[in-house]
């Protein structure tokens, strides 16, 4: 309700124009509501990933995505939150971020959470015996090629495209910093 009232106000007015208070008076909600489920403006766009990535911890340690390195178990992971993802208002700030006027609050807001990925990545990483320095070089380059796959994913048509062909291709080129 409030991610429908918001994408829906961030199209009319622009992202900078549109306040908390805005939104909670087209959603019908107080502010006090908004933010027992949010912390800011920008977790709006976020909120399906968040959901979806939160879950990232739980499936690195699922048996069924163990094949004996760190890298395939990471890779298996990322590729089943991937395929939870839905397109949602994420995707429609991707595709819309100039028109809507956020392109530099959504650039921050995904570095905050490929920051938060990495640091799940880094931790299961050194968990598993690799160096701590290692770790968080390739949980940071994990988490950048699953919020870059997220933002080509939508850029390319979220409905049509397959956010894991998009992640395995944005996978590759760092796939190596695990071993």
């Amino acid at each position: 309700m409030l991610e429908e009232a918001a994408g829906e106000l961030f199209f009319e007015r622009g992202y900078a124009a549109t306040s908390v208070a805005d939104i909670t008076a087209r959603a019908g909600v107080s502010r006090n509501t908004f933010f027992n489920y949010f912390g800011a403006k920008s977790d709006l766009l976020w909120s399906t990933f968040d959901a979806t990535v939160a879950t990232l911890g739980e499936s690195l340690t699922d048996p069924r995505h163990d094949d004996g390195t760190v890298r395939g178990t990471a890779r298996a992971a990322l590729m089943e939150v991937a395929g939870a993802l839905r397109p949602d208002n994420v995707s429609l700030a991707f595709t819309h971020a100039d028109t809507m006027g956020l392109a530099d609050e959504l650039r921050r807001s995904a570095a905050v959470r490929a920051s938060d990925v990495a640091v799940v990545l880094t931790s299961f990483a050194v968990m598993k015996g690799v160096e701590p320095l290692r770790a968080e070089v390739a949980g940071a380059a994990y988490a950048g090629a699953l919020v870059a796959a997220v933002g080509e994913w939508s850029r390319s048509g979220a409905v049509r495209t397959s956010l894991c062909e998009v992640l395995a291709e944005a996978l590759a080129p760092v796939e190596g910093a695990l071993p």
